[in-house]
This record gives structure tokens, sequence and C-alpha cells, in this order.
């Protein structure tokens, strides 16, 4: 697998760029056989507001979403589904429109379906991107000292745990975002059966305590058996980089 960020076309509302994607996405067919270089499309779930907070020392007091976010699985072009045994991505997209004002440490999991796993491998790895302001750049969090990609993923308290390999924010295994700050996330899966669109792949998100929100999108994979491990010269697109302004680094 390669990942590339993607430069925006325009400069437009990302959610609401990637809403209208989700809406009109359809997943009927099986696949055809990869070619190189082939980029693969997101299907996108709802939004998902997770969480009121006051703006910090606001006074009269400004209310707005702690974060809000999306998940999405990745399709052969134009509006295929994966197959059976073929390796495909899922991503979280978080936005932190709130101002605590200590921030957010953010609980994440995944939750599959059952008849979907995890595929990790060394050429199908696990990528985790953030965004921070002032001005917008694009972090590689995988080289970060405090985090780092995990590889794999223990029993959280509903799913698998995503928990920054180098123990993230304050050694706490969550991930630190604040205002302004966007957060992207993929994982490589694999289905063992056919899904039809009735399950759903979920992101468990908590970003304080006794605040839980979960994203999620319908999972759709189709009968042909592809034992395929790697997605080898497909092209992963960073939600990040539709941001407007395009951050440095897309």
């Amino acid at each position: 697998m390669i990942i590339r960020p993607r430069r925006a076309l325009q400069a437009v509302a990302w959610f609401a760029s990637v809403l209208s994607t989700a809406a009109t996405a359809q997943m009927p067919g099986p696949l055809s056989p990869s070619e190189p270089d082939l980029v693969t499309p997101w299907y996108n779930g709802a939004i998902e507001h997770i969480g009121t907070v006051q703006y910090c020392l606001s006074n009269p007091p400004i209310f707005a979403d702690r974060v809000l976010g999306y998940a999405g699985f990745s399709h052969p072009p134009p509006d295929f589904s994966p197959s059976v045994g073929e390796v495909f991505y899922t991503h979280l997209v978080l936005g932190h429109p709130g101002n605590p004002c200590t921030g957010s440490a953010v609980g994440v999991e995944l939750i599959l379906p059952p008849g979907v796993e995890t595929a990790v491998s060394a050429g199908n790895p696990v990528f985790c991107f953030s965004m921070v302001p002032n001005p917008n750049h694009l972090i590689n969090l995988d080289t970060d000292p405090d985090y780092g990609c995990p590889t794999t993923f223990p029993q959280g308290l509903q799913g698998l745990a995503v928990r920054p390999l180098r123990g993230g924010l304050g050694n706490s295994g969550a991930w630190g975002m604040a205002m302004g700050f966007y957060l992207e996330i993929l994982i490589p899966l694999r289905a063992t059966q056919v899904q039809q669109g009735n399950q759903s792949i979920a992101w468990r998100v908590n970003p304080d305590v006794g605040v839980v929100g979960y994203p999620q999108v319908p999972v759709f994979a189709n009968g042909d058996v592809i034992f395929r491990d790697q997605m080898e010269n497909n092209l992963l697109n960073l939600d990040l980089c539709t941001l407007g302004p395009l951050p440095q680094g897309c």
C-alpha cells in the first residue's frame, strides 16, 4: 500500500464535501483486478457530533461540539465493493472545533462486525496523521516521538483499542487534540465473509469522561474470493488534505 496525501481541487468545507461523496457513492458489483497506481476512493458515513464544551473562559459562555467526525472504508473505483479476502482500509476522521482550556485526550476503539478482521502487515501498515493549526500543517504521527501508529489492537471496553504505539498524550494511550486540530487514522481490514451493508464498521470515540460517540459506516464486500495480502501500488488519499487552506505537507 502506498499512501498519498490528496491535493484539494478547491477550498471547500471538508465535511460537506465528504458527505456529498458519501451520499452519492454506490457499492454494487464485483471487483475487477487492480491495476498499478489505482487510487481507491473512500465510502464515508455520516458525521457524528460527540460532546459539547464551553469555550475556555468565555463570558457569556460560548458552546461548541467538542469533537465531530466520520468513518469510512476504501473501495475499488468507481463504485465497486471490496472482495472477500482482499485487503481494504477503514479510516476515522476527527475534527476538534471545541475549545476546552486543557484540550482533549481522545480514546479510540475500532468495533468490527462479524466477518471482518484487521489485516496489518509490512505491506499494509496502519497510518495516522494529524493536522494542527497556525499555520495548518500535516504531521505524520508514526514518526512522532510521543505517538507512533499502533501495530496491534488489544481488547478495549467495546472493541479493539487503537492506542499510539509510544504511549500518546502523557503516556495515557489517548490521542491529544485541541481546538483546530484534526486526526485521521487508517487501518487495513479484510472481509472473511460477504458483507451486504446491514452491518457497520464503527469507531468508539471517547474525548472526555462519560462522553462517547460512534462514527460508523455500513460495510460491503462481495463474494469474489481474492487472496491478495497486499494492495501493492494502490494509492490511498488523506481526507485531511481536502481542508482549505491546504495544510503544509499535503
